[in-house]
């Protein structure tokens, strides 16, 4: 194997690197709001339908000491939205009757909020939370029912341990026999909200789980974007406000999806923003919205007290405006599946009317317009879009999925052939971004524009079921991609990594085993384990260097044909060192981000003499034997980076790299005069 040389030189970049490279993206798709919120409960307001005809909603089951209690499912409550859930315990038991369900739940202090009314008949109610492969009570206290009419019911409870074992239990406990009334409205309660939410999750970690909260703050996020296929059909101002009053929302963007989580809307996305240290992003509806809608969102984020949404805002508990400066407009309206699908024509004409509705009430804000990187779905979209309203965009934004939306590879594709296509992530971005800029360079009114990747990620197939995502090799194809939107950064100033908590099956935090989409959630009995994938650690490593400005690089090392694209392209002699390095703002350290694409090892010297290094040399390095093995709730830390300490050659660098493998060095520098 030919030794690869990597010469490390002492020219700067004239730009910066953009924090927001480093960024990540929250969709209500699939599970990925249950997976990542701390509330244990499902189906908190009875929305879902009586699925299997036993009067109960959804998820919930119900529990009795009798043989005549009825269930049935009725209208909300006043105000409310979705269902209420009706118990009848008949004179003839005149037992405790109630609902249950299973859940997942941590250990101490929580919230717990009932929305219920009840006949003279039903005493108290029960709540009883039960771990169910012991026996063993973890937490009871009851609740006393005094009004016919609704009524909000809170108090703290104390969870004995942690378990995903658990079973909550709502009991309506009658009165003594003797004080029933022989009438026909007796012994009857009704439920239209019941939860649970762990103290710390409202305190301290933006109502994530607290596993979650806590590798999410790892990532160390320049910025979080709040969009996707839903945002299409979501109307903001159903989703602030008292979470009783929000509606409940059928995900109408993918079939059988469930609701839209009504309890993550606005303010909530900015708590958790805040509490992540990260600046919020928002994609505005541009499906089934209106420019007058988004202005009403912006004017509610960043207006003052003194405007009509800004009071809104205060009326709701925020007095203070949050500043959001990112805007994007519109999601993938090029799309046939968007809800609003457009032509690059009408977008256009539209974009202008949201972006001067959205600038009237802040005109401070970064508006982000929709380009595509996928030409072929629609000729012509960027030029088109660019030519008519790019004048009043301040970026330009992409959505990029490498695999079989580039390279004519599927399941049946050989793992060889896949891997040189996957991995050629960078060449693939760089040809996208060249045609952008392009277009961009070719008219002075659109030369301040910069481009946002808001989506990206690997995608190996169509709606895909495996877990391919999640392997070594995806990481591997994920690092050069980051890579290249570094050596792009005078250009591209935000990124967004899809998605952050489960979701598809992109999700670089993984919650139980829903990384196999063909298997129902719960099947591995570990629905309970939050782990990262390989690509999470990758991106965690990343986004904790040190990078200020780009500092040139000569590489001289094998290459490797990725075959033909889908692209104009044919991408050929690809160095198998993917490799950009840069340097800390105050030129004390330097960090080279090295992947090897190739299947082989390969020794390598990396001469840093322009830099003057000291001696020590960190090397975190993600790296495994099987370019397709991933983490599971079985193995979890299979892969994840491991960090060696050792010294230099003079200024040099020697080590022989592990196949498939991602390397990130960091070494100190002598103080420069």
């Amino acid at each position: 194997m030919k030794e690869a040389l990597i010469n490390v030189e002492r020219k700067l970049s004239s730009h910066t690197v953009s924090p927001y490279l480093f960024g990540h993206f929250i969709e209500d798709i699939d599970d990925h709001m249950t997976a990542m919120l701390a509330y244990p409960v499902r189906n908190m307001d009875f929305e879902e339908e009586d699925t299997n005809q036993d009067g109960v909603s959804g998820s919930w089951f119900p529990i009795h000491d009798g043989k005549h209690t009825q269930y049935a499912i009725e209208p909300a409550a006043r105000g409310h939205s979705g269902h209420s859930q009706k118990i009848r315990i008949w004179n003839k038991d005149r037992g405790m009757s109630g609902i249950g369900q299973h859940i997942q739940i941590e250990g101490g202090l929580h919230t717990l909020r009932l929305y219920a009314r009840a006949t003279n008949e039903i005493h108290h109610v029960l709540v009883r939370i039960v771990d169910q492969l012991n026996g063993m009570v973890l937490s009871e206290t009851q609740l006393e029912i005094t009004e016919h009419r609704w009524k909000e019911l809170e108090c703290e409870i104390s969870v004995s341990y942690a378990t995903s074992t658990a079973e909550l239990q709502i009991w309506a406990v009658p009165r003594p026999s003797q004080e029933w009334e022989d009438s026909v409205s007796t012994g009857m309660i009704w439920f239209d909200h019941i939860s649970l939410l762990p103290y710390q999750a409202s305190q301290t970690t933006g109502l994530l789980k607290r596993d979650v909260y806590h590798m999410a703050k790892d990532l160390n996020s320049g910025i979080m974007r709040l969009g996707g296929n839903y945002i299409s059909l979501y109307h903001w101002e159903d989703f602030v406000g008292p979470t009783y009053l929000r509606p409940n929302y059928i995900n109408e963007a993918w079939e059988q999806a469930g609701h839209v989580h009504k309890y993550f809307g606005t303010n909530e996305f900015i708590a958790l923003c805040k509490q992540l240290g990260v600046e919020p992003q928002i994609c505005v509806n541009m499906g089934t919205g209106t420019p007058e809608e988004a202005a009403d969102w912006v004017e509610y984020c960043n207006g003052d007290l003194a405007t009509t949404m800004g009071a809104l805002r205060g009326s709701h508990g925020f007095p203070e405006p949050y500043g959001v400066k990112y805007w994007e407009v519109g999601n993938e309206m090029y799309g046939p599946w968007q809800a609003g699908v457009c032509t690059a024509e009408h977008y256009a004409d539209m974009y202008v009317l949201y972006a001067r509705a959205m600038k009237a009430k802040d005109a401070s804000i970064q508006l982000l317009g929709c380009g595509t990187a996928r030409d072929s779905l629609v000729p012509g979209w960027n030029q088109k879009v660019l030519t008519r309203a790019g004048k009043e965009m301040d970026f330009f934004t992409l959505h990029i999925y490498q695999g079989q939306n580039f390279f004519p590879i599927d399941a049946r594709t050989p793992s060889e052939t896949r891997f040189k296509a996957i991995t050629a992530f960078p060449e693939l971005a760089r040809s996208l971004f060249g045609e952008v800029e392009s277009l961009i360079r070719s008219s002075d009114e659109l030369a301040h524009l910069k481009i946002a990747v808001t989506e990206w990620n690997t995608m190996y197939f169509p709606n895909p079921d495996l877990p391919n995502n999640n392997t070594l090799e995806a990481a591997v194809a994920n690092a050069c991609m980051m890579n290249e939107m570094m050596r792009q950064s005078h250009l591209v100033h935000i990124a967004n990594f899809s998605d952050l908590v489960n979701g598809w099956v992109g999700g670089c935090i993984r919650v139980g085993d829903a990384y196999e989409r063909m298997k129902k959630p719960g099947w591995s009995g570990k629905n309970h384990l939050i782990f990262g994938t390989a690509t999470y650690h990758l991106l965690r490593l990343y986004a904790n260097c040190q990078i200020d400005r780009l500092v040139e690089v000569e590489v001289d090392c094998s290459t490797y044909n990725a075959g033909p694209s889908k692209l104009d392209l044919y991408l050929k002699q690809l160095p198998e060192l993917d490799v950009v390095a840069g340097v800390s703002a105050k030129l004390d350290k330097l960090t080279l981000f090295i992947v090897n694409r190739s299947l082989k090892e390969m020794p390598v010297s990396c001469h840093l003499t322009a830099w003057e290094p000291k001696a020590e040399v960190r090397v975190s390095v993600i790296s495994g034997s099987d370019y397709e093995a991933f983490n599971t709730v079985f193995e979890p830390n299979t892969l994840q980076a491991r960090v060696e300490h050792t010294l230099l050659m003079g200024a040099t660098w020697q080590s022989t790299l592990q196949p498939h493998a991602i390397y990130v060095m960091e070494v100190e520098l002598q103080t420069f005069e």
